[in-house]
């Protein structure tokens, strides 16, 4: 009886043990984080110039926004995963990939359209804009809600208050 009862604390303290700390999750999901914090950054960066209205201050954003979410996605892929973690890894990585298709796709027409100059611009390219604009924004949002709907997740796991 003695046998077993050390061979069943044994188990359960194996079974525990494997489970990464919450500082260890903490630590990892602020990692990805960072990541994501510095995407938003260069796409806000982006949002701004339409603002302002330069174009060459439009190109460098757009560009800058692109090689921000390549260099996160690469940076992200080389994050071990800990236990338990691989959800939001995955999650962190498909809301970046979808950033990296407005990236190439919805902005790069975005910029093109708004670098029309303001006597060709047309209503109808107005509407496109605008069309496109909502679009992504929604598209966007979505992504968000869907990575916070997995972080939560991640945070309840491992016993986290994650910061507004």
């Amino acid at each position: 009886m003695k046998r077993f009862n050390f061979v069943f604390i044994l188990a359960l303290t194996l079974f525990f043990s494997c489970k990464p700390s919450p500082k260890d999750a903490a630590i990892f999901n602020d990692r990805l984080m960072s990541e994501q914090k510095k995407v938003i950054i260069k796409y806000d960066e982006l949002l701004e110039t339409y603002d302002t209205y330069v174009a060459k201050k439009m190109d460098a954003a757009l560009l800058e926004f692109q090689e921000q979410v390549d260099n996160s996605i690469a940076t992200i892929k080389t994050i071990p995963a800990i236990k338990e973690g691989e959800n939001l890894k995955d999650a962190i990585l498909e809301y970046l990939a979808v950033y990296k298709g407005v990236a190439e796709d919805e902005s790069q027409e975005l910029v093109r359209l708004y670098k029309v100059p303001e006597n060709e611009f047309s209503p109808e390219m107005r509407v496109t804009w605008d069309s496109k604009y909502k679009a992504v924004d929604t598209k966007l949002k979505e992504a968000d809600k869907k990575l916070q709907a997995v972080q939560a997740e991640f945070a309840e796991n491992f016993h986290l208050t994650l910061a507004k």
